[in-house]
Order: structure tokens, then C-alpha cells, then sequence
């Protein structure tokens, strides 16, 4: 009985309960983060105006950007910083669209500011960020996406974060993704494929708690992993400093934070939760795919590139590479394997019930981690991020599928890391078994009518000659 109860929760401790401890502690360690910074929090409106305004460069980086580039110069024009003090150069990759078009009749409308136009000769966006950053002339350069939009206080927010805050280098906005049934340039509702409304729900709840919780335990134990590239700024002063975005990594962002992290150690990098960027939802699950395991892969290899910044993996404060690789992928290995050791317990002498338990007991579990989020995120909340959860209540139970999903394509961005060349944009499986197939096919098909077929061909005629 003893050698049973011994085997029972070996088995059961290291495939089921090592996980869930993981999970946990990150799930503790993040909400206690997230209760912190909403204690004493002061609201937007209630805060003291900026002591100066000083001149801020928004570097736009656009390719074919016709159809969103209006909606993000909008809300530059739109915002509450005295628009004297902004200054916005849009950077075009070789679009092959209408947007330059676009660009010379946004600047024919009413701007206080500064708003000028760079066209490159060559695509990427890391070269069109630095050309934006060596002609800028403000204080403080912000990135901002071409297909993304800035809450009408989000420069103001981001220059008091600044000014209250002498040695902060560089700060990520906070990303909030739009309501997929409202269309973000008209307002007016659209229909939608109620799965792709359920996944920009979770990506929703998903990006909040990941600024205003997970991001805010990275701010305050100096540990930030990124710089958003959607919402960024920087010191200019720090930025020309560093090397600016490079093109050895798919993560160009992630990079540059460790740059900054290891060469400017007397200084931080945080998020502010209370400068806003919007984006769109993710419109499928091959975006989704090709996004996250660009994620992954990206800090797989920026990883790989600091090895100064292996610090021990129980150390609390600063970028730990070894903590993150075995949250992100020693201890991902449990999961991968339940993932197909579940169906099959059966066979192993678990009976049916015994197996189904288990999994509801782990999916219970989930359940419950995301609905402490849910609760920390809904008490930070406030105006319409607070309504939008609030008619999200059901979320909790559909998080732990969306959350096993996205892991999946994290981990096939790790495996890209090992066996695939460095590339920007991935495509999911499907889209390769399909180009594999075709392109067997292809050769199969030449190699009949080219090689074999005519051989064939000639042998018969041979033969028949011979005869």
C-alpha cells in the first residue's frame, strides 16, 4: 500500500502538481504586484498638470499602410499634449500602396505640430525606426505603430512618468487590443465569426493583465523583458546612446531593452499602465500563430546574445535569462507531455473515469488562477476597460484553452529556434504541409515529364526498333 501511495504521487506530483506550482507562484507573484500598484493609485483626472512640456518625437513606421495610417495620426492630432510640443515623422518602408497619398493629405490638415514624411529606399522596419531616430530632435522618441491608435491622454501620461522619474531610461505604454465588433475608424458595429469574437475577447483580457499586472511585477523587481514595439519612449540622450535597433534578432525590441538593461545599469526601464496604445485584434488564428512564435523565438535568441544576464534563476530583482527559460521551457515539458499522455492513461491501467478527473481537475485549477486575474484586473480597471471586463465575467473559463493554444505556438517558435533560419513573419503548420506538399508534387510532377517519362520513352521506342 505504502510502495502504491509512494508511486501515486510521484507520477501524479512531478507530471500534474510541479505545473500548477509554477503557474501559482508566477499567478502570486504577479496579482500581489498588481494589488500594489493599484493601492494609492490617483486617477487620470484627479492628477496635477505637467510641470513642462517638452518637444516629442513619434516615429510612425509604415508599410502599406494606407487603410490605418489615418486612424493613427488622428489620435496623435487628437491628443491632450500641447500639440506645439509634438513633432511626427512617419517613416515609409517602400509601400507599394497608396500611402504616401495619404500621408501628403493628413499634412494638409490642421496640426499644430510638426509632421513630416521619410521614405526609405529599402523595407524593414528596424532600419525605418532608426532613420526616424537620427532625424528626430525631441527629448523624449516614442515608437508608435502605423496600425495602432493612442488614448487621447497617452503622451501626457508617458511625459509624467518621465518627469516624475529622473532615472528612468525608457518605457514601454500600456497595449490594449480594440472591441472586435466595433469598427475602430466608424464606430459603427460589425459582424463577426463568433470563435475570432471569443479569441480577441481573451487577447483582450490576455494584454490587460499582462500590462497592468504582469508588466507592472517586471516594473517594480526591475525585470522588464520588453519594449513594446507597438508603444515605446525613450530618453533621447539614452537612446543615441545604444545601437538602436538591430537585425540580428526577429525581436528587435526585446534586444534593445537588454542592451539598455546591462549598459545602463544606474538607470530602469518600467510600463506605464496609464499610457494607452490601441491594437487591433489578431483576425486569425495563423496571425496568432505567426505573432507568437516570432515571441518566442525572438527571446530564444536575444537570450542566446546576453550571457551576462544569466543571473541565478531565484533572484527576484533584474532580467533573469535562466528564470525565464525554465518557466518558458524546462518546466513547459510537464504540460507537453499531458497534452498526449491524457488521452492515452487509459491504456496505461487508468480507468476512464480516473482520466477524466484528472482532466477537469487541472482545467478547474486553470480556471481558478485566471479568475484571480480576472478579480485583480476588474479592481485596477476603470472607465470603459472596466465595463469591457465587467460583460466579460464567462472569460475565466475560456482563458485556459486560449492560454494552452498560444503555448503551443510558443513552443513551435522555440523548436523554429533550433531548426529554422531567422525570418520575420512565420506561417502556421497547415500553410507549410500545404507549400511542402505542392512543391513535392511539383518536382514529383518534373521529374515524370522531364526525366523519366521521356527515358521511358525512348527505352520502348528501342525495343520496338529492335524487334
Amino acid at each position: 500500500m505504502t510502495d502504491q501511495l509512494v508511486g501515486f504521487a510521484l507520477f501524479w506530483g512531478v507530471w500534474m502538481v510541479v505545473p500548477l506550482i509554477i503557474d501559482g507562484v508566477t499567478a502570486i507573484a504577479y496579482l500581489s504586484a498588481g494589488i500594489r500598484a493599484g493601492i494609492g493609485r490617483v486617477a487620470i483626472a484627479d492628477r496635477p498638470p505637467l510641470k513642462r512640456f517638452p518637444l516629442v518625437t513619434i516615429i510612425v513606421p509604415v508599410y502599406n499602410g494606407a487603410g490605418v495610417l489615418p486612424g493613427c495620426l488622428k489620435s496623435i492630432r487628437e491628443q491632450t499634449y500641447p500639440a506645439k510640443s509634438v513633432e511626427v515623422l512617419v517613416v515609409d518602408n517602400m509601400s507599394t500602396d497608396e500611402t504616401r497619398a495619404v500621408m501628403a493629405r493628413e499634412q494638409e490638415l490642421p496640426f499644430a505640430g510638426v509632421m513630416n514624411l521619410i521614405s526609405l529606399p529599402y523595407k524593414g522596419k528596424a532600419g525605418a525606426l532608426n532613420a526616424g531616430i537620427h532625424e528626430a530632435h525631441g527629448e523624449l522618441i516614442l515608437n508608435v505603430d502605423a496600425d495602432t491608435a493612442l488614448a487621447t491622454d497617452a503622451l501626457v501620461e508617458m511625459v509624467r512618468a518621465f518627469q516624475d522619474d529622473e532615472s528612468l531610461a525608457a518605457a514601454t505604454g500600456a497595449v490594449e487590443v480594440m472591441r472586435p465588433d466595433v469598427d475602430p475608424m466608424t464606430g459603427e458595429e460589425r459582424e463577426r465569426h463568433p470563435l475570432r469574437t471569443a479569441m480577441a475577447h481573451a487577447e483582450f483580457v490576455e494584454y490587460f493583465e499582462g500590462f497592468r499586472i504582469g508588466r507592472q511585477y517586471q516594473s517594480q523587481t526591475n525585470s522588464l523583458f520588453t519594449l513594446a514595439g507597438a508603444f515605446s519612449a525613450f530618453r533621447r540622450e539614452v537612446m543615441l546612446r545604444t545601437f538602436m535597433y538591430d537585425t540580428r534578432t526577429v525581436s528587435e525590441d526585446t534586444d534593445l531593452t537588454f542592451f539598455i538593461a546591462l549598459n545602463f545599469p544606474e538607470l530602469h526601464v518600467k510600463a506605464v499602465s496609464d499610457s494607452v496604445v490601441y491594437v487591433h485584434p489578431t483576425e486569425s488564428l495563423q496571425q496568432l500563430y505567426a505573432q507568437r512564435v516570432r515571441w518566442q523565438r525572438g527571446q530564444i535568441e536575444v537570450a542566446a546574445m546576453y550571457p551576462e544576464l544569466e543571473r541565478h534563476p531565484f533572484r527576484l530583482r533584474g532580467i533573469s535569462i535562466a528564470k525565464s527559460l525554465i518557466v518558458d521551457h524546462t518546466l513547459a515539458f510537464p504540460r507537453v507531455v499531458w497534452t498526449f499522455l491524457l488521452p492515452f492513461m487509459f491504456l496505461l491501467g487508468y480507468r476512464p473515469e480516473v482520466v477524466v478527473s484528472a482532466t477537469l481537475s487541472l482545467y478547474v485549477i486553470y480556471v481558478a488562477v485566471e479568475a484571480m486575474y480576472y478579480l485583480v484586473a476588474l479592481w485596477i480597471s476603470e472607465g470603459e476597460p472596466r465595463q469591457r471586463l465587467k460583460s466579460l465575467w464567462w472569460i475565466p473559463i475560456f482563458m485556459p484553452l486560449y492560454r494552452w493554444t498560444t503555448f503551443w505556438f510558443r513552443f513551435s517558435g522555440f523548436l523554429s529556434a533550433l531548426k529554422d533560419e531567422k525570418q520575420w513573419l512565420a506561417r502556421d503548420p497547415l500553410s507549410e504541409s500545404y507549400e511542402s506538399v505542392r512543391r513535392m508534387s511539383t518536382l514529383a510532377l518534373t521529374f515524370l515529364t522531364q526525366s523519366f517519362m521521356p527515358k521511358l520513352a525512348a527505352l520502348i521506342g528501342g525495343v520496338i526498333r529492335f524487334r
